[in-house]
């Protein structure tokens, strides 16, 4: 097998930057922009909103089982970067240019064509990535390089209001900038995947049998035992994490009184976790990515309550921010451990069956992702209204204690929880380099 190129796993990783750049808008900044500027209620968003959690959880495993049984000239992957390139940039110029009177069925459709666009590209992308890896420390560099990539499309988001201000006339996120960000995907999109498309690899499927039916599928997916150890440790720490993800900036507003530094926060958050990510993928190459990824998690429930310590107001917004960069430089190992550490588990459910299933397996991933996330950010808001906190309100005693609960408490817990599952991960460098020598003869045999 031939290592890619840092060029080629440049290329390779260029589309994350558009996926990443149009999410945060897509959760974010849409549901008001519609409420505002089209006839859509609120009601009818909120509704829309949960509909589409739904359709794109339903499409997840769909996607990565028909992936698994593509085959084209161009390989298993391709095709389907292309569908999910044209589907999702058609779906973002409607969805991102409304007429005034569209409503909450147009809203509706275009989401989710966006999120079916994606769902499309990224569960093929991401097991592409772990295709091209020629070995366990080459899967954590194509990784670095995705998760850089993902980093920088959401910090490209903060700033194009700002790089937009000389075309639009404003910074506000209105129809101008909303027409803007729509004209910019829909030609970072394309052009980032074909040149991933023309110049990198397909990648080596090392399997020796057919694609199976989707019953012996399932039966090899459900007796693969570090796929099930990755889940649960990733599920737990899920929910934590959207927990934390969802109150961060009540938590900064209403308590720590720098909700009008938020914006810095969360670039510097971002470009911090960029930075970041080359020192990790060095350290996964030496100790192992279970184990980095595990010891990340167990600093962060250490780090949490030490925002305690600070007094409330404008005047700790510089504590705020180291403990930002040290939770952010934290954080960074978990944008790479898993896509790394999935590859390695896919190899050996390929030894065990003969079959390639990466796109399941990584459709598992995202469906996981999306899931205990959302179950976390369901929870967080139910939790601060049982222990009587009041959004913006003057909140003591028992409704403070709600949040430090929501933000700092069970994120706490559930991240310790998660790293003890995962530090005795089954496989490790030793462990895959022989699943890889043996794919490797079954192959030549």
């Amino acid at each position: 097998m031939q290592r890619s190129s840092n060029g080629q796993v440049f290329l390779y990783s260029l589309p994350a930057i558009a996926i990443a750049f149009i999410n945060l808008p897509a959760a974010i900044v849409l549901p008001t922009f519609y409420v505002e500027h089209t006839a859509a209620t609120l009601t009818g968003i909120g509704f829309v909103n949960l509909l589409r959690w739904w359709f794109d959880a339903a499409t997840d495993p769909i996607v990565g089982y028909l992936g698994d049984r593509t085959a084209t000239r161009w390989g298993k992957r391709k095709p389907w970067l292309v569908v999910g390139a044209v589907v999702s940039s058609i779906a973002i110029f409607q969805l991102f240019r409304p007429p005034a009177e569209a409503g909450s069925f147009f809203y509706a459709f275009w989401l989710c064509a966006v999120y079916l666009g994606f769902t499309l590209f990224s569960i093929s992308h991401t097991a592409w990535g772990s295709e091209l890896a020629v070995d366990y420390n080459d899967r954590s560099r194509i990784s670095t390089s995705y998760s850089v990539m993902t980093v920088i499309g959401s910090i490209l988001f903060w700033v194009l209001p700002v790089l937009l201000l000389p075309f639009t006339g404003t910074s506000e996120i209105g129809p101008p900038v909303i027409n803007g960000i729509a004209w910019v995907f829909i030609v970072l999109m394309p052009v980032s995947a074909l040149l991933a498309i023309a110049f990198v690899p397909v990648g080596i499927d090392l399997a020796q049998k057919a694609p199976q039916s989707l019953r012996k599928t399932v039966s090899d997916l459900k007796f693969n035992l570090p796929l099930w150890r990755f889940v649960m440790a990733q599920a737990v720490w899920g929910i934590g994490q959207g927990m934390y993800l969802s109150v961060i900036y009540v938590f900064m507003r209403d308590y720590l009184q720098v909700g009008s530094r938020f914006p810095i926060i969360m670039i510097t958050f971002f470009i911090v976790q960029t930075l970041s990510m080359p020192m990790w993928a060095r350290l996964m190459n030496r100790y192992g990515k279970h184990r980095c990824w595990a010891f990340s998690w167990a600093a962060f429930s250490l780090a949490q309550p030490l925002v305690l310590l600070l007094e409330p107001g404008l005047e700790a917004f510089l504590f705020v921010m180291v403990l930002v960069v040290f939770t952010a430089a934290l954080n960074s190992a978990s944008y790479i451990a898993p896509m790394a550490l999935l590859g390695d588990i896919s190899d050996y459910g390929t030894l065990k069956s003969g079959s390639n299933n990466t796109g399941n397996y990584f459709a598992i991933q995202t469906l996981l992702q999306k899931a205990t996330m959302g179950v976390g950010a369901g929870i967080a808001f139910p939790v601060l209204a049982l222990f009587g906190y009041e959004l913006g309100g003057d909140n003591r005693g028992l409704a403070e204690w709600g949040l430090y609960t929501t933000y700092i408490l069970i994120p706490a817990v559930t991240s310790v929880a998660a790293a003890a599952i995962l530090w005795n991960f089954p496989i490790d460098a030793r462990r895959h380099g022989i699943i890889r020598r043996r794919l490797e003869q079954l192959a030549i045999r």
